[in-house]
């Protein structure tokens, strides 16, 4: 038998040291393939199957953002008519809960409330005097205000994944007496499930989370219940602070009824107080929008939001988005139009274009530019990971976009807008005509 020699001590047969070569590389190569399949049998374990009698809403294939950043809508692109700029709808978006990750579509509705679909849930927090002792009279431990969450104070809501399914009579499970199909849909709420176990396994998954991220828990609910099924789960009404208003919601989960999944949402979060996820509640008075809206003797309704901040519809400018980057100071991150959450962004004219519209026709649709939006810390945060970026494009935006006399101290990026209607169709690709020009005046709350 023949050996080879490694060293001047040691020798091993030629085909053990094959055999050790062999087990080596069959390990390097199957250990990732079980790793994978441990979390993947983790994830499936907080996954619930799709809705039944339901489609998910949205786009199947990839953003119509995934070229934001190419040097072409820098400034004004290709596609004039007569020597003047066409604009053209981009990419539209709704963000079915407040705060949290939108969706991309399509096609849309634009109803007198925004975009169908949107921000029609919230989180929410019970803000109150806690602990409370035993001596505490009944009537002050019942006082309590629920106030809406928002990243501008917690960035990892950015996390959190939101999915509509719509019914969808081509679905084989589809029945008009469905659950499902009688709420208008599903709403889906995704988020990473960092719930701790004890034991070998508890430290498994830890260890194999800081490589790997952690799978993800899957709430479902009603995404417009009925009366029926109010009734049937039990949904509360309670009044919900967002800005100066306290809108009667629907309570549709709760950290006070300790509904499983929220608790873990809360630990997720690092909140203390109860927490809720509030729905528009459709039957009670709708939050009216004035300022500098359209009043109903010029369109035939006064415009309402659901749980926007102050106006229906949002439109951004992707050449303004680009501009506003080229100022960054060296080594801040890319910027995308995501961070400022739009309804639309548009492509086609310069940067800052929009800032003096005042009607404009997206399709066959009219719409009126209100006024400017003026820009808080929340786009600072990055739309994926939620971390907050320490300045930009904050500081930036204070460098040169302080323009509206109505709130000078404050920088404005993109428009607010009113549809003309309360049911609009719009698409990608639809031509943006502007029919009006002019001055504008910021109306603060």
């Amino acid at each position: 038998m023949s050996f080879q020699y490694l060293g001047s001590a040691s020798h091993v047969p030629i085909s053990q040291q094959s055999l050790t070569s062999s087990i080596v590389i069959s390990v390097a190569c199957i250990l990732p393939c079980l790793i994978w399949g441990f979390f993947k049998i983790l994830s499936l374990q907080s996954r619930r199957d799709h809705p039944e009698g339901c489609r998910r809403l949205g786009l199947s294939g990839k953003s119509h953002l995934a070229d934001e950043y190419d040097d072409r809508y820098k400034g004004a692109v290709e596609g004039q008519q007569n020597g003047a700029h066409t604009w053209r709808v981009k990419s539209l978006w709704v963000y079915p809960v407040k705060s949290c990750r939108g969706v991309e579509l399509e096609t849309g509705t634009v109803l007198g409330t925004g975009m169908e679909y949107d921000r029609q849930f919230s989180f929410a927090q019970l803000s109150s005097k806690f602990p409370v002792s035993a001596n505490t009279p009944r009537e002050e431990k019942a006082k309590h205000t629920w106030k809406f969450m928002t990243q501008r104070t917690l960035p990892s809501m950015a996390t959190i994944r939101t999915e509509v399914w719509v019914p969808d009579p081509s679905s084989r499970t589809y029945s008009e007496r469905h659950p499902n199909v009688e709420s208008g849909g599903v709403l889906v709420i995704k988020f990473p499930s960092i719930q701790s176990e004890e034991g070998f396994i508890g430290k498994l998954k830890d260890l194999f989370s800081l490589v790997f991220g952690y799978p993800e828990r899957e709430a479902h609910m009603p995404f417009n219940p009925t009366p029926e099924q109010i009734a049937q789960k039990g949904y509360a009404v309670d009044d919900m602070e967002i800005w100066k208003d306290k809108p009667r919601s629907l309570v549709i989960a709760s950290t006070e009824k300790a509904d499983a999944w929220i608790q873990e949402l809360r630990s997720y979060l690092g909140i203390t107080n109860h927490l809720a996820l509030f729905r528009v509640s459709t039957g009670d008075q709708p939050r009216e929008v004035y300022r500098c809206a359209p009043r109903r003797e010029d369109l035939g309704y006064q415009p309402t939001v659901g749980f926007q901040d102050a106006y229906p519809v949002h439109i951004l400018n992707l050449a303004s988005v680009r501009d506003i980057e080229s100022n960054f100071q060296k080594g801040a991150p890319p910027l995308s139009a995501r961070n400022f959450r739009p309804n639309i962004v548009i492509t086609g004219g310069d940067a800052y274009d929009e800032d003096s519209w005042k009607r404009i026709k997206i399709g066959a649709y009219l719409y009126y530019v209100s006024c400017r939006t003026v820009r808080c810390l929340l786009p600072n945060v990055h739309p994926v990971t939620g971390k907050r970026h320490r300045s930009e494009p904050n500081r930036t935006l204070k460098d040169f976009r302080c323009i509206d006399a109505g709130d000078p101290k404050n920088a404005c990026l993109g428009m607010h807008m009113v549809p003309a209607l309360e049911d609009n169709k719009i698409e990608v690709g639809h031509e943006i005509k502007v029919l009006e020009t002019g001055e504008h005046l910021y109306i603060k709350q």
